[in-house]
């Protein structure tokens, strides 16, 4: 019963707090498809052909328009970017440097088990001049989504009302689209942030107009994305803002925009349930630690399966499995012992003064 109790513990961690328990399904939903493409993205073909590009059509987009729902202003710019460090930026460069030692580590282990390739020092400075981190590739977006958070921030303050605010989005979009199908090779990743705009003030819009709410149309959500789904995946084409492979621009918006409508009706009628609420509650930390874990796991999983006649997708599958499990551990432990760089603590108070070491400073006066 112990075990039973502290496994529910964990799960319904939070729960005493206000949330949108589908909207944390949504995330989890989507982490784990992250997680999946970069084990192997042939665990989609399980599901149906084409089926890694139909999901393609709401993965990124979708967490754009999220942060877009939960987007404020704050107390004016200052409070607002001090936010946005908080939760944002402080993550980012905490689990970078992690990855970046992982690597360093990794260096001192046999030959065979290098999984990253040859380490070099210079690998520190990569997100400063290179587009892609081979160290902890994802993180690409948790820099893309603070400067959407900047460029809407400023959209909101300086437009004269909403219908500039959505002109300027679809201009700077032009902007992001045309650099990106270019290959033009922006350093800051600003045409990412550029292009996942819309999908951003999206999800604003629809917390503005109250649609979070429930309504009579939710029930026809999952007839409504079973067949668009059905319709897309033959159809379906590459959506990846990173690597600057992206459709026609109508492509680009009109159908993430209406698969992630759909998703949010359908999930508006879901329960709470835990194991995926859980994640998508904590989808930082999964999106932050994941990629570093992969070929350790998958290799692991591969060397284990070696003596069993057992496929090489059902070795991913498994692999996939393993690390989201560890990933449950990993929450549990790095948003207690480590809450400042988890975004569950705010590293930079109000006046922009470090918490973290007034915090230990205080508790050793405390126990004098």
């Amino acid at each position: 019963m112990t075990i039973f109790a502290a496994t529910n513990r964990i799960f319904m961690a939070g729960k005493d707090k206000p949330r949108i328990h589908y909207i944390d399904f949504m995330k989890g939903l989507c982490i784990l498809f992250i997680v999946v493409s970069h084990t192997d993205d042939r665990l989609f073909t399980l599901v149906g052909n084409n089926m890694d590009f139909t999901l393609q059509s709401f993965r990124i987009p979708m967490y754009y328009f999220i942060s877009g729902i939960f987007f404020k202003t704050y107390n004016g710019f200052s409070d607002f970017s001090r936010k946005k460090v908080n939760n944002i930026m402080v993550p980012l460069v905490f689990f970078y440097l992690a990855a970046f030692a992982f690597h360093w580590l990794g260096q001192y282990l046999p030959p065979a088990q290098h999984f990253y390739g040859p380490f070099e020092w210079s690998s520190i400075f990569d997100p400063f001049v290179k587009r892609a981190w081979p160290n902890n590739v994802p993180l690409w977006f948790l820099l893309s989504l603070f400067e959407v958070n900047i460029i809407y921030y400023l959209l909101q303050k300086y437009a004269p009302n909403r219908h500039w605010v959505w002109i300027g989005s679809f201009l700077l979009s032009l902007i992001g689209y045309y650099v990106a199908t270019h290959h033009l090779r922006v350093l800051q990743l600003v045409d990412t942030a550029l292009i996942g705009l819309p999908y951003f003030i999206l999800g604003s819009e629809v917390n503005r107009n109250n649609l979070l709410q429930p309504s009579r149309y939710d029930k026809w959500g999952w007839i409504g994305l079973l067949a668009f789904i059905l319709i897309l995946r033959p159809f379906a084409q590459e959506i990846n803002i990173l690597h600057q492979h992206l459709p026609n621009y109508l492509y680009l918006y009109l159908v993430p925009a209406t698969a992630i409508s759909l998703l949010l009706l359908t999930c508006k009628r879901l329960p709470y349930i835990p194991v995926i609420n859980y994640i998508g509650r904590y989808s930082l930390v999964v999106l932050c630690t994941h990629y570093p874990l992969v070929r350790p796991f998958h290799r692991f999983m591969i060397a284990a399966c070696r003596p069993y006649p057992i496929g090489d997708l059902t070795v991913s599958l498994m692999a996939v499995l393993s690390l989201l499990c560890f990933e449950l551990l990993l929450i549990a432990l790095l948003t207690r012992l480590l809450p400042y760089f988890t975004a569950q603590k705010e590293l930079f108070t109000t006046g922009w003064h470090l918490a973290w070491p007034q915090f230990k400073l205080k508790a050793k006066c405390h126990e004098q």
